[in-house]
């Protein structure tokens, strides 16, 4: 089981952190850059953005439980808190981002503004940002996976969560660092975790091939 979760969750993890830039962009493009062509598209709704953010957050999810089980034995339980918190905030997007998905396609955006767009966004958003904060900066600490990726994922969604607390929410080239940052870190650690299945496979074929008779 600890193989696949090293094989699956490094590949989440890459995949999940180039998901995270490509949301953003997306939502550059539709509601800054082509506004008003999306306007009364299907890509304009609420709900399309949202099948990206599922995506994303579920490769995230799944990146982050094998990057945590990897590393399970070896991590004490302030690290534990801080993946469980990641993984909560992971969850609420998946599940929040599918309510916003079948609500709005089939009420109306509308219907997706209230309590569901809250789940999907501020309090998934605050879970992760708190956890991945605290999870990074165990990984970072033990420093088995690569430290820029553990580092870069810990201070991305605290550094987006700050510039939105502030106002800042029209400062694309901040948002946008912020949000490279992040999917960076998640892509770092995701290689990260395959070189380290790499290595363990090698030791294994090497432990496991025979020595030559001695004549």
């Amino acid at each position: 089981m600890n193989k696949s979760i090293k094989k699956y969750g490094g590949a989440a993890a890459i995949l999940g952190g180039a998901m995270h830039v490509l949301a953003y962009v997306a939502v550059f493009l539709i509601y800054e850059a082509f506004k008003e062509e999306a306007k009364g598209t299907f890509f304009g709704e609420h709900a399309f953005i949202h099948i990206i953010d599922v995506a994303m957050f579920a490769l995230l999810l799944v990146g982050a439980v094998g990057v945590y089980f990897s590393q399970a034995g070896l991590l004490g339980r302030v690290a534990k808190t801080g993946f469980w918190l990641t993984l909560a905030g992971f969850g609420l997007g998946v599940a929040g981002g599918l309510a916003i998905i079948a609500v709005g396609l089939a009420v109306g955006d509308e219907a997706t503004l209230g309590v569901l767009d809250i789940i999907a966004h501020p309090l998934s958003q605050v879970l992760y940002t708190l956890g991945s904060a605290i999870f990074g900066v165990a990984l970072l600490r033990k420093g088995t996976l690569p430290k820029m990726g553990a580092l870069l994922a810990a201070a991305g969604p605290v550094a987006l969560f700050a510039l939105f607390a502030v106002g800042l929410n029209q400062a694309t080239v901040l948002i946008m660092a912020s949000v490279v940052a992040t999917g960076l870190g998640w892509a770092v650690l995701g290689f990260g975790l395959r070189a380290e299945r790499a290595t363990s496979s090698g030791r294994e074929g090497t432990a496991a091939r025979p020595e030559p008779a001695v004549r």
